[in-house]
C-alpha cells in the first residue's frame, strides 16, 4: 500500500512540474553542440572504446524483445566535460539534465529515459518540464555521478552506471580537484561504504535525492559508462575489481557453493525455493541473503564463490567479483531475459550458464515482466549441478 501511495504522489508530482509553471526562466533554451561554447571545456578518457557482446549465440536469440541489443560490438567516446557555473537538473529518475551558464543542455553528458529508450538530447524530459526550483548553489567543484534510471535504489544501476563513473575521473586526473561529489543517494549501507572505499567520504558527498537541482562554481560530468546502450563496457569490470578485490578489505568465506536468495525481494521469487533448497544441499550448497550483508561482505562471498546460482536480479552485479576459474549458472523468467549479468560474467571470463524458468504471468513488456514469479525446474537445475560439480 505504501508503495502504491509513493507512486500516485510521484505521478501527480510529475503531472504539476510539466502544467504549473514556476521558475520557467530556468528551463533550458536548446542543446549545446560540441565545441560551440567556451564555457565548457571537453577532456577525453577513451576515444573510439570498442564495446562487444560477448553473450552466446542461443541465448541473444532468445533475449526479451523490449530491452534487446544489437549483437554487434557499440563504439564510444568516453570524455569528462567542465563547465563554469553549470547546473544539474535531476527531478525525476527518468531525467538527468546538465545545463550551461548558457541555460542550454549539454546533451552528451545528460541521460533521458522514456517509454523504455534513452532518447536523444533534444527529446530530453527537461524540455517539458515547467516547475523549477532555484538552485541550490555549491561555492565547489562538483561531480555529477547522477545516472538517471534507479541509482538512487537499485544495486546495480549504483555500481555500473554510477560508481563506475570514478574511474573516467581517475584517468583524466581530476580525481583530486572534487570538492564534492553528487551520488545518487545514501539512503542504502552500499552506497556510503563503497565511495568510502574509493576515498570519498560522507562529508563530500551531495545526496541527489535531497538537491534535486543544484549550480556549482564548476561543474564536472561524464559521458555515462552504458552511454545509450545496454552493453557494459570491460573497463567497468577491471575499475571495480582493481578498487575493491583487495586482501585488506576481503573477508573468508566457507561458501565455495552459493544460491542467491530474493526472499527479499517483492519480485523474481523462487515460488518452489523451499524444494529448490532441499536439493541444492544435497550438494553441500550455502544460501545466502544479499540485503543482510554488508557492501564488502557482498564482494568478499562472492570472490570466494566457485559456484554462483541465482535468479537474475541485481545483486548479480557482484559476479564481476567472482574469480576467474568459478562458474555462474543464471536462472531466467521466461519473459524476462537479460544481458546485464551475463554481460559482466563474460567480459571478466568466467564459465556462464543459464537456465530459462517458467514465469507466473505472461508480460510483452519490462515493466510488467521484471514483477513475474518463477517455478524452477527441479530434476533439470539437479542435472545441470551434478554436470558442474
Amino acid at each position: 500500500m505504501k508503495k502504491l501511495k509513493n507512486k500516485i504522489r510521484n505521478r501527480l508530482k510529475l503531472t504539476l512540474e510539466r502544467t504549473l509553471p514556476f521558475n520557467y526562466h530556468l528551463k533550458p533554451k536548446g542543446v549545446h553542440s560540441k565545441g560551440d561554447s567556451k564555457s565548457i571545456q571537453y577532456t577525453k578518457v577513451y576515444e573510439g572504446y570498442n564495446n562487444p557482446l560477448k553473450i552466446p549465440q542461443d541465448l541473444f536469440n532468445i533475449l526479451s524483445d523490449y530491452d534487446k541489443p544489437d549483437y554487434n560490438a557499440v563504439t564510444t567516446d568516453y570524455h569528462l566535460v567542465e563547465i563554469e557555473e553549470g547546473r544539474v537538473f535531476a527531478g525525476n529518475v527518468a531525467t538527468v539534465a546538465i545545463i550551461s551558464n548558457e541555460n542550454k543542455l549539454v546533451g552528451d553528458v545528460s541521460f533521458s529515459y522514456r517509454d523504455g529508450d534513452v532518447v536523444s538530447p533534444e527529446k530530453n524530459n527537461v524540455f517539458q518540464q515547467k516547475y523549477f526550483t532555484e538552485p541550490t548553489y555549491f561555492d565547489a567543484t562538483v561531480f555529477s555521478m547522477l545516472n538517471g534510471g534507479g541509482g538512487a535504489s537499485n544495486y546495480a544501476h549504483f555500481l555500473i552506471d554510477s560508481l563506475s563513473r570514478i574511474h573516467m575521473l581517475k584517468m583524466s586526473g581530476k580525481f583530486e580537484e572534487i570538492d564534492k561529489f553528487l551520488a545518487p543517494s545514501l539512503r542504502f549501507d552500499f552506497q556510503e561504504d563503497a565511495l568510502k572505499l574509493l576515498g570519498i567520504t560522507r562529508d563530500k558527498i551531495i545526496e541527489g535525492d535531497k538537491y534535486p537541482h543544484i549550480k556549482a562554481k564548476k561543474l564536472i560530468a561524464s559521458t555515462a559508462p552504458r552511454d545509450t546502450s545496454v552493453i557494459i563496457p570491460e573497463w567497468v569490470t577491471t575499475f571495480h575489481r582493481d578498487a575493491f578485490l583487495k586482501k585488506e578489505y576481503i573477508k573468508d568465506f566457507d561458501a565455495p557453493y552459493i544460491y542467491i536468495k530474493r526472499s527479499d525481494s517483492g519480485i523474481r521469487n523462487v515460488l518452489n525455493e523451499a524444494e529448490t533448497e532441499a536439493m541444492l544441499s544435497k550438494y553441500n550448497f550455502k544460501f545466502f541473503e544479499l540485503s543482510k550483508l554488508s557492501f564488502i561482505e557482498k564482494v568478499s562471498l562472492f570472490a570466494n564463490a566457485k559456484l554462483v546460482v541465482s535468479v537474475h536480479g541485481a545483486g548479480l552485479t557482484n559476479v564481476m567479483f567472482c574469480p576467474k576459474e568459478s562458474h555462474f549458472l543464471e536462472l531466467f523468467p521466461d519473459v524476462f531475459i537479460l544481458t546485464t549479468y551475463v554481460d559482466l560474467a563474460t567480459k571478466i571470463g568466467i564459465d556462464y550458464s543459464y537456465m530459462v524458468c517458467k514465469s507466473s504471468a505472461f508480460a510483452d513488456n519490462g515493466h510488467d515482466a521484471q514483477k513475474v514469479h518463477v517455478t524452477v525446474d527441479i530434476q533439470e537445475l539437479e542435472k545441470r549441478i551434478k554436470d558442474l560439480l
